[in-house]
């Protein structure tokens, strides 16, 4: 996670985040709004052209899977004709997770797509437009402007540099992705990861966009702070590993998709419970190698 404010018990708590002016995002730029003004005309939607994979990272978070997989299922269903597969990838336990690596996993073993959406299973779409994206493109903004540590009420919260914020849902054309070679493999524990694939695409001249979503975050106790607010020792070490690989005049070797290995320990498929037809989705769990 990029820069972030702490606020201290009693101050900007959820509720007091979403003004009421802001509580409903203006679609009408989106996929969503697919009949113009003028005239009883739909519009050309173009992801029925194209194949979307949502690659899920995962650990220990069975609760927030149980509800995060029937939501988007109805969520898609209810929104659109957006053709997608869903891949949960699952890191054994052993080493501290690593979300950048387990989304290179992901977006390898996840089949053929045109572009894929990198989802946070604790983040439950409200309304959000995941149609194609020409550039990489940030999802959540509303409902993640600030996210309490822990469930004790009496916690901090943390309020995220949303214009900077690059997490929760983010759409990446694959031939993009591949073109920075993916994620970092390097950040073991909470953090950084995401702030290291920005500093990829903005080496390589890739633009970023963003579609400010509205999201339910599924709260839980934080993997990155400290109950009194401090960052945890995991993304400390993170985030200096992040500014010393991209020091200036450093220049990085190889470090991504060219470089991740990795044994897949089990792989099924995840039918819906009521039989109705979805997009697949996947269930793999993998053991993460850590390079000699």
């Amino acid at each position: 996670m990029p820069r972030a404010i702490i606020l201290k018990p009693g101050y900007g708590k959820f509720t007091a985040c979403w003004p009421l002016e802001r509580s409903q995002p203006n679609w009408s730029g989106s996929r969503f709004a697919l009949w113009t003004h003028r005239r009883n005309e739909r519009l050309p939607d173009l992801s029925a052209e194209k194949w979307l994979k949502i690659v899920v990272p995962y650990r220990d978070r069975d609760a927030q899977l149980r509800r995060f997989l029937p939501h988007v299922r109805q969520y898609f269903a209810a929104n659109g004709d957006i053709r997608y597969r869903i891949v949960i990838v699952e890191q054994e336990d052993g080493l501290p997770f690593n979300r950048g690596a387990i989304k290179n996993v992901g977006f390898l073993l996840s089949g053929e797509a045109e572009y894929t959406c990198f989802h946070d299973v604790d983040y439950l779409p409200v309304s959000a437009d995941y149609s194609w994206a020409d550039v990489p493109t940030g999802l959540v903004w509303f409902g993640a402007e600030s996210i309490p540590i822990s469930s004790s009420p009496d916690t901090h919260y943390i309020r995220p540099d949303m214009p900077n914020f690059f997490g929760g849902a983010i759409l990446i054309p694959n031939h993009v992705f591949e073109r920075v070679d993916g994620y970092s493999n390097d950040y073991w524990g909470w953090g950084y990861e995401d702030t290291d694939l920005m500093l990829r695409f903005k080496a390589a001249r890739i633009p970023c966009a963003r579609r400010k979503g509205f999201f339910r975050p599924l709260f839980h106790e934080s993997d990155g702070y400290e109950a009194n607010g401090d960052m945890k020792s995991a993304g400390l070490a993170n985030r200096a590993l992040q500014k010393g690989k991209w020091a200036p005049n450093r220049r990085a070797g190889r470090d991504g998709l060219s470089t991740i290995s990795y044994e897949i320990l089990s792989r099924e498929a995840i039918a819906d419970p009521a039989g109705r037809e979805h997009g697949p989705c996947e269930r793999i769990k993998v053991r993460l190698k850590i390079a000699s």
